[in-house]
């Protein structure tokens, strides 16, 4: 079981800085006027630089970009459960900050006000910061240096959230968490692990761990987990490892075509409640339906580079190193698009730091970067074509797209 996992490493730490997931939404548009801000509230990449503090903020459909200082280079950028965020990760300075949408949504008769477009007022210190999630409300990062969670609201972003340093009752390691919707915590705990988890426990807010020992099975290695409001799901060496809310747990088998050193390192939740997505680059993208253990392929390849599931659930984004996507609806588990971008990706990766092509996907639109040219690519899925290319005066190590709007 080591050397699975010791295996597992060697492929991690290559896959990956290569492969990320994100999210956003799905638009029904009629004609080519309906292309302007108003019809998609506030739309806006945010990019940070590999060399540098600055971060660049597109708006793909004006073409205006801003720029604005971060704390430092290199920052890792999230996006909240709304859209209307950006969380800007920095391991290895022990701090994250925030970023604002802003701006204001015009319907007509009257506007609604998102405020100042820039960082905001919520950042704090922690000891590596890694692992994001953003659900049920709350914003986590999860502290690699010592096994701690920070936890807030999002809703307290803009004013100053006040952030919670939560103990999760175990050695540091390379964690991962999900928060149900009593708010109870899913966390990792390293056991007799080396450098990955072997174990899930639940805490409260407080830091107590409220599941029983004896309810946590052991594994050889986790990475990467996904949640629906009473379930978190984790990707194993083992298995698949389902873990409820009243600290019941059970593993689900990969299919007998995996080999022995094959297992998810990345879980992705749906619109559905009982169906993920576990990827995995020897093997492709696969969907995981918890309520019948079946694990069915929704991409097969051996050549994946990014995989993400957009903002709203709805949609899956696959995308192979060679430029060919794929992107799946989720309830029909059909393809809705399928094609080959033609552009050259950055796709060598030696290290988690490593700079490389990123992907996004908001509405009919996929945003790809391309930092040895200074470029991020949007491709037009309704006509299959490059439709603009940013040039920019910073390397783009990181980005995603910010999306908010007020529907009524």
């Amino acid at each position: 079981m080591k050397t699975k996992q010791l295996k597992f490493l060697v492929l991690l730490f290559l896959f990956i800085s290569a492969v990320s997931c994100s999210n956003d939404d799905d638009m029904n548009q009629e004609d080519q006027e309906n292309h302007n801000p108003e019809y998609h509230g506030n739309v806006s990449l945010l990019v940070s630089d590999a060399n540098s503090t600055a971060l660049n903020f597109i708006n793909p459909f004006n073409s205006e970009i801003q720029t604005f200082q971060a704390s430092f280079p290199k920052g890792v950028v999230y996006v909240t459960q709304s859209g209307l965020y950006g969380i800007i990760t920095h391991r290895e300075h022990d701090f994250t900050e925030t970023f604002n949408l802003g701006g204001e949504i015009d319907h007509g008769d009257h506007s609604h006000s998102l405020g100042e477009t820039g960082l905001t007022d919520t950042n704090f210190e922690s000891m590596k910061p890694t692992h994001f999630k953003s659900e049920q409300g709350y914003v986590a990062v999860y502290n690699d240096g010592d096994a701690t969670l920070s936890l807030f609201k999002e809703n307290d972003i803009n004013g100053g959230a006040s952030v919670s340093n939560i103990a999760t009752g175990t050695a540091a390691h390379h964690g991962a968490m999900v928060i149900f919707d009593n708010g109870n915590i899913a966390v990792t705990n390293l056991g007799s692990g080396i450098s990955l988890p072997e174990k899930v426990h639940i805490i409260n807010q407080q830091g107590e761990v409220i599941s029983q020992e004896e309810q946590s099975l052991s594994t050889s290695g986790i990475h990467g987990s996904a949640g629906n409001d009473d379930t978190a799901i984790f990707g194993a060496a083992s298995g698949i490892l389902v873990v409820q809310d009243n600290g019941d747990q059970r593993i689900i088998d990969y299919p007998e075509s995996f080999e022995e050193e094959v297992w998810f390192g990345s879980i992705l939740a749906t619109n559905e409640p009982d169906l993920f997505i576990g990827y995995t680059a020897a093997k492709g993208v696969y969907f995981i339906d918890i309520s019948t253990e079946e694990v069915t392929p929704l991409l097969e390849t051996s050549d994946l580079f990014k995989c993400m599931v957009s903002l709203d659930g709805n949609e899956v984004v696959s995308l192979t190193k060679t430029g060919s996507f794929t992107i799946t609806d989720v309830s029909t588990q059909e393809h809705v698009y399928t094609g080959t971008m033609g552009v050259t990706l950055d796709t060598e990766s030696t290290d988690h730091s490593s700079i490389t092509s990123n992907v996004d996907y908001f509405e009919d639109y996929l945003f790809v970067s391309i930092p040895t040219s200074n470029k991020i690519i949007q491709y037009n899925l309704s006509e299959m074509n490059i439709e603009k290319e940013y040039d920019l005066d910073i390397t783009p190590y990181q980005f995603k797209v910010l999306s908010y709007d007020i529907a009524h």
